[in-house]
C-alpha cells in the first residue's frame, strides 16, 4: 500500500521517511529514506491493483516464476480506536488463514492466523522484544539483559544463550515466548491509526519463527477489550507508571485477593508502578488492576518519585569532606585521630543521621558520597536536600567540637574561625 502523495513540503520541513512521490507524468520517486530501505526488501515488478482517492495498492507479479502469489484478501485504512479489533473480529470469525500486517506508521506488527487461533507473532518494535519482555516480567534485571545482549549473534538468538547459561528452562522459555505472541498481539489492537493488510501466500515463509502458539483469537479479543476498557477506567486514578503506591493503615482490613498481597509486598512508598510490575512479575495490566482496587477502598495512596540529583548531591558531600579532612589534619599533629574519629562515630549512631552517612567515616574523617547517593534514593524525606545540607552541616559542627577539645587554645580559635567561614560559604 502507498499513501498518494501530499502537497510538496516546504523547505524548512523536515519531509517523513517513508515518503514516496508520484510525478504529474505518472513517474515514481522513492523520497524517505525509510521507504527506500523498506522496498530494498520487495524487488520486483508490480501490478497496480488498487488507485482508490487517498490509497494505491500495488501486487506482485509472479508470472514465469515458481513463487506462489501472495494473495491480498483485505486491506484498508484504520479509522478508529475500535478498527483493529473489528477487522481481527473478520478474520477469526470467517477462519481465514494468513497473516494479518497491522502499521501505525512507526511500527509494523504482523499478527499469523488459521481457523481462528493465532500461530505466531512479529513486530519491529523495540518494546515487544523478547528481552524487554523477560525484563518487564521481573525475569531479568536491566544489568543481566544487557550483558546477554551483548553476546547475542546471528548465529546464537537470546533464547539459546538463556537456555545455554541455565537461566530458563526450555518450557520456561516458551511461557515467555507465549507472553510474547500475547503482548505483539495487545499492542496491534491498541493501534488506533493506520492501515491494514490480509494476506494470504506463502511467499513470507522464511520469517516464521522457530515457535508457534495455538491461542484461540476470541479468547484474546474478550481479554484485551476488557484491559481496554479497565485500563481507561484505571487511567482516571493513575495516570502515569512513575507513581509510587503507599500502604495506608485500612489496607490491613481489606479482603486482598493473591495479586494484591503480592503488591502490597513491594509497594514501600519507594518503587513506582512500574517497577513493582516488573519486579513482581504481574505485568503492569494486573499491577494497575491491583492498586486501583486498593486506591478505591483507600488502602493505599499515590505520590510521585522522588527525583535524586547524584550529581548535586556528590558536590555537597565533596565540599564538607574537604572541611572534615582538614579538621582531621589539625588532630593528627597532635595525636588525636582516633579519639576524634570514636568522638564522631558515636555523635553519628546517636544522632539519627547513621542512615545518611553511615556508623563510621573514613581515615581522613571524610564520609562516602556514593553511600548517601544510595542512602537519600531510598529514605523518606520530603526535602532530600535540605535534609542533607543539614545533616551534614552538623556532622562538620559536631567534627569541630570534638577536635577543639584535643587542641591548644590558639590553634582551637584558628580552626573554628576557619571551618566556620566555609560553613557559611557552602550552598546547596
Amino acid at each position: 500500500m502507498i499513501c498518494e502523495p501530499a502537497p510538496r513540503y516546504p523547505r524548512a520541513v523536515a519531509e517523513p521517511t517513508d515518503l514516496v512521490v508520484i510525478g504529474d507524468d505518472g513517474t515514481v520517486r522513492v523520497v524517505g529514506r525509510g521507504a527506500e530501505r523498506r522496498l530494498r526488501d520487495r524487488p520486483g515488478r508490480y501490478h497496480l491493483v488498487v488507485d482508490a482517492p487517498g490509497l494505491l495498492i500495488l501486487r506482485k507479479d509472479v508470472e514465469g516464476t515458481d513463487a506462489r502469489p501472495t494473495r491480498i484478501a483485505m486491506a484498508g485504512e484504520l479509522l478508529t480506536g475500535t478498527s483493529t479489533l473489528e477487522v481481527i473480529n473478520i478474520v477469526a470469525t470467517a477462519n481465514w488463514r494468513g497473516d494479518l500486517h497491522v502499521m501505525d506508521g512507526q511500527h509494523h506488527r504482523v499478527l499469523s492466523v488459521s481457523q481462528g487461533a493465532l500461530k505466531y507473532a512479529l513486530s519491529d518494535s523495540a518494546d515487544d522484544r523478547l528481552g524487554q519482555v523477560l525484563y518487564r516480567n521481573g525475569v531479568l534485571s536491566r544489568s543481566e539483559l544487557d550483558a546477554l545482549l551483548r553476546q547475542v549473534t546471528p548465529e546464537k538468538r537470546l533464547g539459546q544463550l538463556l537456555i545455554e547459561q541455565q537461566i530458563l528452562t526450555q518450557e520456561q522459555l516458551f511461557a515467555q515466548l507465549r507472553k510474547q505472541v500475547e503482548q505483539i498481539f495487545y499492542a496491534a489492537l491498541l493501534t488506533r491509526e493506520g492501515y491494514y493488510a490480509f494476506s494470504v501466500g506463502e511467499e513470507e515463509q522464511d520469517h516464521v519463527p522457530h515457535h508457534t502458539v495455538h491461542l484461540p483469537i476470541q479468547q484474546l479479543l474478550m481479554e484485551g477489550v476488557q484491559r481496554i476498557d479497565e485500563m481507561g477506567l484505571f487511567r482516571q486514578r493513575i495516570p502515569n507508571d512513575d507513581l509510587c503506591p503507599v500502604p495506608q493503615p485500612k489496607v490491613t482490613s481489606l479482603s486482598l485477593d493473591g495479586n494484591m498481597s503480592l503488591v502490597l509486598t513491594y509497594a514501600d512508598g519507594l518503587r513506582t508502578i512500574e517497577e513493582i510490575a516488573r519486579e513482581s512479575g504481574l505485568g503492569l495490566f494486573h499491577t494497575m488492576k491491583s492498586i486501583y482496587a486498593m486506591l478505591q477502598q483507600g488502602g493505599v495512596t499515590l505520590r510521585a518519585k522522588r527525583e535524586i540529583d547524584a550529581a548535586a548531591i556528590q558536590a555537597l558531600v565533596r565540599q564538607f569532606n574537604e572541611v572534615l579532612r582538614d579538621v582531621f589534619m589539625a588532630v593528627a599533629t597532635y595525636g588525636a585521630v582516633d579519639q576524634t574519629r570514636q568522638t564522631l562515630e558515636t555523635w553519628l549512631e546517636g544522632s539519627g543521621y547513621a542512615p545518611f552517612f553511615g556508623e563510621r567515616v573514613e581515615e581522613d574523617g571524610s564520609i562516602s558520597a556514593a553511600r548517601v547517593v544510595d542512602a537519600l534514593g531510598s529514605l523518606e524525606v520530603d526535602d532530600p536536600m535540605e535534609a542533607l545540607a543539614q545533616g551534614l552541616h552538623e556532622l562538620a559542627a559536631f567534627a569541630l567540637f570534638a577536635a577543639t577539645t584535643t587542641l591548644p587554645r590558639d590553634q582551637e580559635l584558628s580552626l573554628s574561625r576557619d571551618v566556620n567561614t566555609r560553613l557559611k560559604r557552602i550552598r546547596r
